[in-house]
């Protein structure tokens, strides 16, 4: 399902290449709403937009393509194995999340040098949590056992949204009119469930005799990596960070430049 939807985004990206085009880059800034909320302040990234309006009309269709990052830290750490022995390590985690949908507008008014629009979007939401440890300089640097990949998830979103277009041209007299936009829109995402973690990496005053719990009192659950020692092959496992579930809920505000294209 996941592969066939792929296949029918980036067609239609490309159905339209020789016609009219609108190339959009945004920069987004959102704001997770409801139980989701909680656990993702914001998130903030880029997004590749491609249009075709159709001709002698106020319609246009097209796809994007969006990547957010909703956390990072680096936390440096010392990990004491049972076997007596020590080493620090930097501990890097990245969560993220990336959109491709497809999309529907309809310009409110034809003409001008300031076009509103509204627009619907449907697609597919992807969340993952890398973890990375660069090699240590001593000789008891450590290395994950684990795929650095420690949890990725999606589920399928819709989206309602509103926008403004303001021709360059009106403030820029040498820009060839109805060419380039600057474009400010807001969205309303809802979705379906997904796990993700968070940033959270506390660190652990005692990392080999603390023990975790099946699940938190907030009902997530810790995620455990497990790391080994390159000299004693001492396996040790130290707590990254929390998994948590919910539906995809999210306002998202964008802010780019649009260009248009007009195909021969």
């Amino acid at each position: 399902m996941k592969k066939a939807f792929l296949l029918i985004f980036f067609l239609a990206i490309f159905q339209f290449a020789s016609a009219q085009m609108e190339w959009s880059l945004q920069g987004n800034y959102s704001r997770p709403q409801g139980v989701m909320g909680k656990y993702i302040k914001h998130a903030g990234g880029l997004n590749l937009q491609g249009m075709y309006r159709l001709p002698n009309t106020p319609f246009s269709v097209g796809a994007e393509i969006g990547i957010n990052g909703y956390g990072s830290q680096k936390t440096h750490q010392r990990y004491q194995f049972s076997d007596g022995s020590s080493t620090e390590v930097d501990v890097n985690v990245n969560n993220s999340f990336s959109s491709f949908m497809l999309v529907g507008r309809v310009n409110l008014v034809q003409t001008g040098g300031i076009i509103p629009y509204i627009q619907a979007k449907g697609g597919y939401f992807h969340y993952w949590t890398n973890l990375s440890i660069p090699d240590p300089q001593d000789t008891d640097g450590c290395k994950p056992l684990e795929n650095t990949s420690l949890l990725k998830d999606g589920a399928f979103a819709a989206t309602l949204g509103a926008g403004v277009r303001w021709d360059i041209s009106t403030i820029c007299k040498k820009t060839i009119p109805e060419r380039f936009w600057i474009d400010l829109s807001a969205d309303y995402t809802k979705g379906g469930s997904v796990r993700y973690m968070n940033v959270n990496i506390p660190a652990d005053p005692d990392p080999v005799n603390h023990h975790h719990p099946v699940t938190n009192a907030d009902g997530s659950t810790p995620y455990t990596a497990r790391f080994i020692n390159t000299q004693s092959q001492v396996v040790h496992e130290h707590h990254v960070g929390n998994v948590y579930q919910s539906y995809i809920e999210q306002i998202t505000f964008r802010l780019g430049i649009t260009l248009t294209l007009q195909g021969q």
